[in-house]
């Protein structure tokens, strides 16, 4: 079982203000990223399900990934996008989950527009919603707010929390450094995940990100097998390695992970928690 548990696909905005979006990425939104090219890199690769993440610009329209999973729920699971800042967010996710199936929900403390009200007393009713419906929470977050996740995670103890691309850490500040040393301390939580996923962002190299193998080994160390997480991150992926050797970085360059770890990290954990 091999679960891409980190990736985006969305119809094209070609109306889209890139001036005035949250962040901008290697591929342009006003161009389509088609399930049906996701599925054809699966298939070529054995990647048997997918968890189609909600990209940033359609906003809370859901609509492409949840049903894109609602039309192929054995391989594809969907993560939806809601804003925390508005009225009404438990009713928006429990419509997003209960009408539409969604599995997963993205919060984004890493843009400063939702920075503020992460964590904020005002969202705990959205964290009861989450508790109640069996949501997946994905965070994309910075070092600064993993504090305020591991506050989250010790007052919802059932929820599960999978931190992105692991926390986008400093790789010059190095394993030592307290940011990095937050992001370790959250093994205390045993529902908390961390994807090991999207190297590019935060490496100093190229593939296979050298400067990275020893915060992957001390996330191994302390979370274990069972609790890391491999995604893709397709389509971006394609603009800085390839989906393969993407697919392959943990069994090249990790020669103590055993065929076991490897298909937790590879696909089981996913699968458990989406499935």
């Amino acid at each position: 079982m091999i679960v891409d548990a980190h990736l985006h696909v969305w119809r094209a905005a070609p109306n889209y203000d890139a001036k005035t979006a949250p962040v901008t990425t290697a591929v342009s939104s006003t161009s389509d990223v088609p399930v049906e090219l996701l599925l054809e890199y699966m298939d070529e690769y054995g990647v048997d399900r997918a968890a189609l993440v909600q990209p940033m610009f359609p906003g809370e329209d859901n609509s492409y990934v949840a049903d894109s999973a609602a039309a192929n729920p054995e391989r594809f699971t969907a993560v939806c996008i809601i804003d925390p800042r508005t009225p009404g967010t438990e009713d928006r996710l429990e419509y997003w989950v209960r009408e539409r199936g969604c599995k997963g929900l993205r919060l984004r403390p890493r843009f400063k527009a939702e920075e503020a009200i992460f964590g904020s007393p005002a969202t705990y009713p959205l964290w009861e919603r989450i508790r109640a419906l069996n949501v997946v929470v994905n965070v994309l977050a910075n070092p600064e707010h993993l504090a305020t996740t591991a506050a989250l995670a010790g007052r919802y103890s059932d929820v599960p929390i999978i931190v992105d691309h692991m926390g986008h850490p400093d790789v010059n500040a190095g394993v030592d450094s307290p940011a990095f040393q937050a992001l370790l301390d959250l093994a205390q939580f045993p529902q908390v995940f961390v994807k090991v996923t999207g190297h590019y962002y935060y490496s100093r190299q190229r593939y296979p990100y050298a400067d990275c193998h020893d915060l992957f080994r001390a996330l191994y160390d302390r979370f274990g097998p069972s609790r890391l997480i491999w995604g893709s991150d397709f389509p971006h992926v394609l603009f800085n390695t390839t989906y393969r050797r993407c697919l392959l970085l943990n069994q090249r360059e990790f020669p103590f992970l055993s065929a076991a770890n490897l298909e937790l990290i590879m696909g089981e954990n996913a699968a458990k928690l989406y499935w």
